[in-house]
């Protein structure tokens, strides 16, 4: 059943033991969102059934009162409004990116066109800069909501250690081998990245983040700032701990 399976994500121990606290929360006020309409659909309450804090039931109650606003006077596609919505208010947007479904069928998804639309814009530049741009600030006040991000510093410690005995020409490679896996933006929470230039390691998000400021600080300061990335405190922190005073 949809909601057995749904109390079991967001409470069963093992779970628990592994899951990012934030992405826990999240799920459990989406899920109670959905308990809500069950309850008022079919008359069975399992709200206490997820352990939520006072908080995330207070949440899951303004989405819900949100979603019967909606629900008896909705516009075509509001829907999608309401989603987005959702996200800004528990900090998901960098998750996902709502578009247009003929630039989601046409630019890459489609088999027929996807050769052709590689080969016409292999760095995919033509897409809709609006949706980037609207990506980049989303991402960059996130950051700002997390402040000093430790676990970026310590991947950049070990990316200034990695680099140390490289030479300027094979870290500018890594640096551009980098850029183009992030041609259409990494994903701070996705796993399993891999660069050709580092044999036999997996990234993490905000592991590969760490390498791709290190990398262009190191070999191509002048364009470190086109990054955008909003780690230069991260990266003094690095400096400190990977050059400690004494």
């Amino acid at each position: 059943m949809l909601m057995t399976e749904a109390i079991k994500a967001v409470t069963q121990k093992e779970i628990v033991a592994i899951a990012p606290q934030h992405i826990l929360s999240c799920s459990k006020i989406y899920s109670i969102t959905l308990a809500m309409q069950f309850r008022d659909l079919y008359g069975i309450d399992l709200l206490k059934e997820f352990k939520a804090t006072v908080l995330e039931l207070k949440q899951a109650q303004i989405f819900y009162d949100e979603f019967l606003e909606y629900k008896n006077d909705r516009q075509a596609a509001e829907e999608y409004e309401l989603v987005q919505h959702w996200a800004d208010d528990l900090k998901l947007s960098q998750n996902f990116d709502l578009i247009l479904e003929t630039e989601y069928r046409n630019k890459r998804t489609d088999i027929d066109n996807l050769l052709e639309s590689i080969e016409n814009d292999p760095f995919d530049l033509d897409s809709d800069q609006s949706l980037k741009e609207k990506d980049m600030t989303d991402f960059q006040k996130s950051q700002e909501d997390v402040g000093v991000n430790m676990a970026i510093a310590m991947y950049m410690l070990e990316a200034l250690q990695y680099f140390e005995p490289k030479p300027q020409e094979e870290i500018k490679k890594i640096a551009f081998e980098i850029a183009m896996l992030g041609t259409h933006g990494f994903t701070p929470t996705k796993q399993g990245y891999k660069l050709a230039s580092i044999d036999q390691k997996e990234f993490s998000g905000y592991h590969i983040l760490a390498y791709y400021y290190v990398s262009f600080a190191l070999a191509i300061p002048e364009m470190l700032t086109q990054l955008q990335l909003p780690y230069d405190k991260e990266y003094q922190m690095a400096l400190t701990m990977y050059n400690p005073i004494g």
